[in-house]
């Protein structure tokens, strides 16, 4: 059984022509460019839209139901990021960057501990939370190591 797209698709080929040129750096101008194919008639069905715009037919059929159900808006809605949510809360975010300010957290593993005893944040091992803090931009700023035997004294007497 055909769908008659011309029909079902409730937007003037214009309007979707203007909302994809409007949206078209945003991975969603391909679903409005879906929509304005089938409203033209040139496309009969999903599957042979699919190879035009670069998406499998399950994608389309997926983008297709979200229109019939919630329309032009639900199509372009966010859908959103699946995924476990952060263990470490805003809160615990800016005591740690405040910490981090003050010199007191130098390594990822004083990171690890601080979130535990004072938050109660577990980490298995620090790796998890190295990506944390690329994920974040956050960089853990150390100075420079000095040697054990290094002397005041003999460093400035250098310097002059």
């Amino acid at each position: 059984m055909w769908i008659h797209y011309p029909d079902r698709v409730e937007e003037s080929e214009d309007s979707l022509l203007k909302q994809e040129r409007r949206l078209h750096s945003s991975p969603l101008a391909d679903r409005v460019k879906m929509l304005r194919l089938l409203k033209s008639g040139r496309y009969r069905s999903q599957a042979q839209l699919a190879p035009v715009l670069g998406h499998s037919d399950r994608t389309l059929r997926r983008w297709w139901q979200s229109y019939q159900q919630h329309g032009l808006s639900g199509l372009l809605a966010d859908p959103g990021h699946g995924g476990r949510h952060e263990r470490i809360t805003p809160a615990a975010r800016q005591a740690l960057e405040t910490a981090m300010k003050a010199g007191q957290i130098a390594t990822l593993e004083e990171m690890r501990g601080f979130l535990h005893q004072q938050f109660g944040i577990d980490y298995q091992g620090v790796s998890n939370l190295s990506r944390w803090c690329k994920r974040h931009r956050i960089k853990l700023k150390t100075g420079r190591p000095r040697h054990a035997k290094a002397s005041d004294e003999a460093q400035s007497a250098f310097k002059k």
